[in-house]
């Protein structure tokens, strides 16, 4: 198989681009090939995706340098092995970033599970189509919504977004999205999901929250009453809105 077509499955497989599987496999080779030599050695492609190395060598002073052959290198599967290792995390820690810019928004989720310490699973979709089991903790939701009977499996309910991280499970990496059912956030997002387009004309901030009992929200502009009722429902809890105008 030609190095370009190698390149074109990696970058298929761990989601990542062209120029970014290039820079990891030059990364991922020249530190290996330096530790091998005991010398700097610099592996980079020439223009027609062969791959070329160069050994630095420095004695009484003065470098010199010297190519080395690829092909005669014989551990193969120790390369692949530290490649797709870094591929690994080089694709986490991009996929980290993109789904972090959307921490504190909420999305709607289907409950697929719960976990023996009484945590929700969620399935939800951050970005696209692309679907993540996101972890509401136990203790992130209002305790009058635990027996309520509003989170069993397969209902879709409102969340929000409260922290993306990755971690290490079992050493393989992994995409940690926390959310949850008790921030201000929720409840000044689920009123703009109402408004629609006149949403962004509109200044809403939740000031207080009492989860399951009140929450008090300062508004620019006077919101429909079905927007809000809307947003109550849901959430299980009494809104109180104050227009307060732009001041």
């Amino acid at each position: 198989m030609r190095i370009r077509e190698i390149i074109d499955l990696f970058a298929t497989e761990y989601n990542l681009s062209i120029p970014e599987v290039m820079r990891e496999i030059e990364n991922v080779f020249s530190d290996l090939y330096s530790r091998w030599y005991r010398m700097d050695v610099m592996v980079f492609f020439q223009q027609d995706f062969h791959l070329e190395a160069i050994a630095y060598d420095r004695k009484d002073g003065a470098i010199s340098q010297r190519v080395v052959d690829l092909a005669r290198i014989k551990a193969r599967n120790t390369l692949q092995r530290h490649l797709e290792k870094k591929l690994v995390t080089v694709s986490l820690l991009k996929q980290t970033r993109n789904y972090k810019y959307y921490e504190r928004e909420i999305r709607w989720g289907e409950i697929t599970g719960y976990d023996s310490e009484g945590n929700l699973h969620v399935e939800i979709k951050i970005v696209d189509s692309d679907k993540i089991t996101a972890l509401c903790p136990l203790n992130r939701i209002g305790v009058h919504e635990r027996d309520s009977g509003n989170f069993t499996i397969g209902m879709r309910r409102a969340f929000h977004i409260r922290r993306v991280e990755p971690v290490s499970l079992n050493g393989t990496g992994r995409l940690k999205v926390i959310v949850d059912r008790v921030s201000k956030t929720l409840v000044e997002e689920l009123i703009k999901e109402q408004l629609t387009e006149a949403a962004e004309k509109i200044h809403i901030r939740c000031t207080n929250r009492y989860v399951g009992q009140k929450s008090f929200v300062l508004t620019s502009k006077r919101l429909p009453k079905s927007a809000v009722s809307c947003a109550a429902k849901e959430l299980g809890e009494h809104i109180q809105v104050r227009y307060v105008g732009n001041s």
